[in-house]
């Protein structure tokens, strides 16, 4: 019952020779769609099968009748397949270091097993270490360890933990100091057979941290890499610590967290360790990291982002092959609206490290900005499975919360679990659903000082005629803000408030400084109360020719 021209598409989607399967996902989908048009329907094409998510059946059904759907879905998850595949093999760089597939590997927390607690920090700092240096290997596929929490301080069982991180290797250990010794056990387990593969041991001197961190290395260049069928690459030596103070006060920064208080307590570090070690970019990039948070969720304000985009360019110029700076300067430009310079960058990112989550995040921040959650949630999605603990990635919650697939959003946010942020940011997803009680729970975690705490106490308490003051008050705190996605979020409270006035002043910013915010601003269930006025209109309009002019610059890309 298959015509025999979808059959020839299937065949030569599973053709084993790879030279004669699809070479891309366009020459898949003009397939597709050449057979659309042949056959009597006329109607709506297949909406870019090469992009299309697996809920495509459903429009596929329209085109093939019957029990043929089944078959053509799976012809869209081949152009999905394709997708990835293609752009897989065209970038893995020379034939010296392209592999049909890397090696996946996740490092967990470490085991502190002796009685010094002031060394717990080690626990987190040394796995960050040994996976910063693990991804200078082009061979493997790091999970980066960006903060493997919920496995810190905990008796976890290796094998189940690397199945829930969807890696085939495990690295973690534990250390305890004897006197004045350090002495730390490394080891490497396949997730798959539950088998050691490696152990190795380390001891030096307790207050030696940069002659431990080079013995690592080197047990790791001669026992694992060779075990794990890689090689290191002479990249990493640029990157080399040389002042042990400043090696250690990094070390200490990575395991605070990114609320504000403990932010600056890490700024504090930071800023002391760039001072005796001038040459590391792991450093400056830590030090980026923390001025954008601090700038963006606490007081730091303009300065602090000044001090940002300072030091991750200092981090850029040291190591060009550091994601993590080049992902954040990318953020920087698009919370400043220049969508289009910032999706050129992004777009060499992704093709220049198919494998790193933080290129896809980057790319998908940049099409919720766009507007194109669809797209963006595709890129979310692909992060996640780079790297399922990675909480760089936790603002895809909003990707999701935007596109009504609030479960979804909240797997984002678990990310960052227990923090402020998160808090905030279910409070968002709560009010969407009509879960005011949730909402003013978590409401009631946040800092008493935090804007917009007062109104939104206030809406879910008081008629709306009590809060025009505080209305005022959240619209000067963010309204001056050079971020444009605050503005939408902030608007869709005030409109949900009873509070239209600011709330259409809020949501017209953010469209003119390139949050474009459509069709968001159509299915948002916060902004139902202003949707029916003329303002609302003319806003739409704006965001839709937004969204026009970054799909024109996208397209003079040739994507």
């Amino acid at each position: 019952d298959v015509p025999v021209e979808l059959e020839h598409i299937i065949n030569k989607a599973l053709e084993k020779d790879r030279t004669l399967r699809y070479q891309s996902a366009a020459d898949l989908r003009a397939d597709l769609q050449r057979l659309r048009r042949d056959s009597d329907s006329s109607r709506t094409a297949v909406a870019s099968a090469a992009g299309a998510t697996l809920p495509a059946p459903p429009l596929l059904g329209r085109i093939f009748p019957g029990r043929l759907r089944r078959v053509a879905a799976v012809v869209a998850a081949f152009a999905v397949l394709a997708a990835v595949g293609v752009r897989w093999a065209t970038n893995r760089g020379t034939p010296s270091t392209s592999h049909a597939a890397q090696t996946t590997v996740a490092v967990l927390p470490f085991q502190n097993l002796g009685a010094d607690r002031t060394i717990d920090y080690l626990s987190l700092a040394l796995p960050d270490e040994i996976a910063t240096a693990l991804s200078y290997t082009p061979s493997l596929a790091i999970r980066p360890f960006a903060m493997t929490r919920r496995y810190a301080g905990s008796d976890f069982d290796p094998q189940t933990a690397g199945r829930e991180l969807r890696t085939a290797n495990i690295i973690t250990g534990h250390y305890a100091r004897e006197g004045d010794q350090l002495r730390i056990t490394l080891e490497a387990i396949d997730v798959e057979s539950n088998r050691l593969l490696w152990r190795e041991g380390v001891n030096v001197a307790a207050q030696d941290l940069l002659g431990l961190r080079e013995q690592i290395n080197a047990r790791i260049r001669e026992g694992l890499l060779p075990i794990l069928d890689a090689s290191a690459t002479s990249a990493e030596i640029a990157t080399q610590p040389r002042n042990a103070k400043a090696y250690d006060l990094y070390l200490r920064s990575l395991a605070i967290p990114r609320d504000p208080s403990p932010n600056k307590q890490a700024i504090a570090m930071l800023e002391q360790a760039v001072e005796l070690e001038t040459t590391h970019a792991p450093i400056w990039a830590a030090l980026g990291i923390r001025y954008y948070y601090d700038a963006h969720y606490s007081d730091g304000g303009q300065p602090a982002y000044e001090r940002s985009e300072t030091s991750l360019r200092r981090a850029r110029s040291l190591d060009p092959e550091l994601v993590s700076a080049a992902s954040s300067l990318v953020t920087l430009r698009v919370e400043e609206g220049h969508l289009n310079s910032a999706y050129d960058q992004a777009e060499e990112m992704v093709r220049h490290r198919p494998d790193s989550a933080e290129a896809h995040f980057t790319m998908s921040y940049i099409l919720r900005y766009a507007g194109l959650l669809e797209g963006a949630a595709r890129e979310c999605d692909v992060a996640l499975a780079l790297d399922p603990t990675n909480y760089f990635l936790r603002s895809c919650s909003l990707t999701f919360a935007l596109l009504g697939q609030y479960e979804r959003a909240m797997d984002f946010i678990r990310l960052e679990a227990g923090s402020d942020w998160a808090a905030n940011t279910s409070r968002l997803i709560f009010l969407r659903e009509g879960k005011i009680e949730q909402a003013r729970q978590t409401l009631a975690r946040l800092p008493p000082d935090r804007v917009g705490r007062k109104f939104l106490e206030a809406c879910l308490a008081r008629p709306a005629s009590e809060m025009a003051p505080l209305a005022r008050e959240w619209e000067n705190a963010v309204i001056t803000q050079r971020d444009s996605e605050p503005k939408y979020f902030v608007s869709t409270n005030l409109a949900f408030c009873g509070q239209p006035e600011p709330a259409l002043r809020l949501l017209q910013r953010a469209v003119e400084e390139n949050y474009c915010s459509y069709p968001s601003m159509d299915s948002d269930p916060l902004l139902e109360s202003v949707r029916g006025t003329p303002e609302f209109a003319a806003i739409r309009s704006a965001g839709i020719e937004c969204q026009k002019n970054f799909l024109a610059h996208r397209a003079s890309r040739g994507r």
